[in-house]
């Protein structure tokens, strides 16, 4: 999923700029890579999210909630450019820059992302572990966070169907079947 910055961010004490930087330049990159992603120009979200990444690593650091959120969605352009190496690669990195911060949605993304590119790549086994780490960080999530939780899901599915596992395959669709039916009703 792609991630938004938000400039009020900016304003939180404790958040001090190594080196002067221009919030609306910064909000204007973010806004221009979403809307050409949106529009299936992934080149030019790609060229963007690259232009963003040095300077918020200036303004916040480099291993900052900011600086993982547009690795992610870097990563997330890559992978739609069926460039599957260079998105797992980013995926890795926004996981290490999440050790030790509590970002459950932001994680179950990159590990699902990252599960996603193995699995084109057709590594399926090393995929696995990623997409069940990814649905264990989406437990107990709000329910604005089912539909993270049922792509995980119906991933699971088609995973379990490559490696020729109906029953796994059926356990998930079940558990996806369940969450839509609640969701319906209006249920978490």
């Amino acid at each position: 999923m792609l991630r938004m910055i938000f400039l009020a961010v900016m304003c939180l004490p404790g958040a001090v700029a190594a080196a002067p930087a221009d919030p609306a330049r910064i909000q204007a990159l973010n806004d221009d890579a979403l809307r050409l992603h949106g529009q299936g120009d992934y080149a030019g979200a790609d060229a963007h999210y690259r232009q963003l990444l040095p300077l918020l690593s200036d303004y916040f650091g480099a291993d900052s909630i900011e600086v993982a959120r547009i690795t992610a969605s870097l990563a997330d352009t890559q992978a739609a450019r069926e460039q599957y190496r260079e998105a797992e690669q980013s995926y890795r990195e926004v996981l290490a820059m999440l050790d030790g911060h509590d970002e459950p949605l932001l994680e179950a993304d990159a590990l699902n992302g990252l599960a996603s590119a193995l699995y084109m790549r057709r590594r399926y086994g090393a995929a696995e572990p990623f997409y069940q780490q990814a649905l264990e960080r989406l437990e107990g999530q709000p329910v604005i966070a089912s539909s993270r939780r049922l792509l995980v899901l119906d991933n699971l599915v088609a995973l379990y169907l490559t490696l020729g596992r109906p029953d796994r395959a059926a356990h998930y669709r079940r558990q996806g079947r369940e969450l839509r039916r609640a969701l319906l009703e209006g249920m978490p």
